[in-house]
């Protein structure tokens, strides 16, 4: 095991809050005998609380029609992966909520590989997850080492953009930034500079398991030969990254079991507009997204 593989596995095996814990168990459960993994990432898990907010999970899977339970569903999900659903889950008297993306295994161990040139999978995991369920140490030691490629492959891909000498922390910064603006709602310029501002060990002991210690004050060399090239490969990333973030989004209009449940509670979080769903709108999905769409416009749900 090598010492980047070391230091993914112990994140990996660190315990999450209880009820972060609960909802993985039940995700394992709910996707049978397939599951292989259950992993947990975002932002709950950087605050070790969920009040208010949405659980994020990948279910990595042997099978996918054996998880997803339909053909088309698991067809689309191995051709543009992951699937998407929103889940409920019944804790000590209050509901939880999560977004859970169900992956191949196959399909997660490429999208994390030293080859993959899409950001989406390896970029999320070269940030904190928790595996809260594996189904035996054989996974374990493949999940390990497919997250620990997913830190390698982030670092190789960034480090030619930096032309003057740069730490690990202004490596990831600029790495996650990358990575952000392939995404069809970018998040804040600030986003990524705090992500790495509230774990800075975590960033400097990866980065040096894989480029090695720092010089003097924790800095790197840059190398200006390549920034021009690696720039115009993260233009391409970035272009690939949208168009495919377009695809799933399409996509999610068919395979997205509870997504209208999923929109009525972020209306009702972040403008306090409640919306009843019946059980004929959400068989609709595509016209009630459209009929929720100008409800929410004239009650306020929208400015």
């Amino acid at each position: 095991m090598t010492a980047l593989e070391t230091i993914i596995g112990d994140e990996l095996a660190k315990p999450a809050f209880p009820a972060a814990q609960a909802f993985a168990d039940h995700l394992a459960a709910y996707y049978g005998p397939a599951t292989a993994a259950v992993l947990f990432y975002g932002s709950c898990l950087r605050l070790s609380a969920d009040e208010g907010l949405m659980l994020d999970y990948y279910v990595v899977t042997d099978d996918m029609r054996a998880a997803v339970g339909n053909a088309a569903s698991a067809a689309f999900g191995n051709l543009i992966p992951p699937n998407v659903y929103y889940h409920e889950f019944e804790r000590d008297g209050r509901t939880l909520r999560a977004k859970v993306a169900v992956i191949g295994r196959k399909r997660f161990v490429a999208g994390l590989g030293a080859t993959a040139f899409v950001a989406s999978l390896w970029a999320r995991f070269a940030q904190p997850a928790a595996l809260l369920y594996v189904r035996d140490d054989t996974v374990r030691s493949e999940m390990t080492r497919a997250v620990a490629s997913a830190v390698s492959r982030m670092i190789a891909t960034a480090t030619p953009l930096m032309s003057e000498d740069f730490t690990a922390e202004t490596l990831w910064t600029r790495a996650l930034g990358e990575t952000y603006g392939a995404e069809l709602r970018p998040e804040a310029a600030t986003k990524a500079g705090e992500l790495v501002a509230a774990d800075p060990a975590r960033y400097r002991n990866i980065t040096a398991a894989v480029l090695g210690e720092p010089g003097a004050n924790g800095v790197y060399r840059g190398n200006p030969t390549n920034a021009a090239q690696a720039a115009r490969t993260w233009f391409w990333r970035r272009v690939v990254g949208k168009i495919l973030n377009v695809l799933r989004l399409i996509k999610a209009a068919f395979t997205f079991r509870g997504g209208l449940d999923y929109a009525v509670w972020k209306i009702e979080r972040h403008s306090g507009v409640n919306i009843e769903l019946t059980d004929a709108e959400r068989r609709r999905p595509l016209i009630t997204g459209l009929r929720l769409f100008w409800r929410t416009v004239k009650s306020g749900g929208l400015r």
